[in-house]
């Protein structure tokens, strides 16, 4: 149990062998600030599911820039000025293009019907669509 500091208190100093494990040196404070900046790293950390997953078949989606694009309209959708830019582009890609919605979530891993029935069926404007 290591050796002896005071025999009348039962004080034992740890020997290295008893030493616990797992310790690890705390990550410097500017890594962890950029991680926080990223919210695929935080999810990949923490082990969170990607906020699009209850639209993949198999839960998973595939991690990239379709998938990305696909939650950056969503974001622009709910969070923009309805007259902005981007607002209007994300109104395109999310409720009217033909193609260009459907292509980006096949790639992503991402049933597109049941996304935009989804997002149609919400208030996309007020925010809660989706946890995204």
């Amino acid at each position: 149990m290591g050796e002896p500091i005071n025999p009348t208190t039962r004080l034992y100093r740890l020997t290295p062998i008893e030493a616990p494990m797992n310790e690890r040196p705390l990550q410097p404070l500017e890594e962890l600030i950029l991680e926080s900046l990223n919210p695929r790293a935080i999810r990949e950390r923490f082990g969170l599911p990607h906020p699009l997953s209850k639209f993949a078949p198999n839960g998973k989606v595939k991690d990239g820039p379709y998938a990305d694009a696909i939650l950056a309209s969503i974001h622009d959708l709910t969070w923009r000025e309805p007259d902005s830019a981007g607002h209007r582009a994300a109104r395109w890609l999310l409720f009217e293009s033909e193609l260009a919605f459907f292509r980006a979530c096949a790639e992503a891993g991402i049933d597109a019907e049941k996304l935009r029935s989804h997002l149609r069926s919400r208030s996309i404007t007020s925010g809660e669509c989706c946890g995204a």
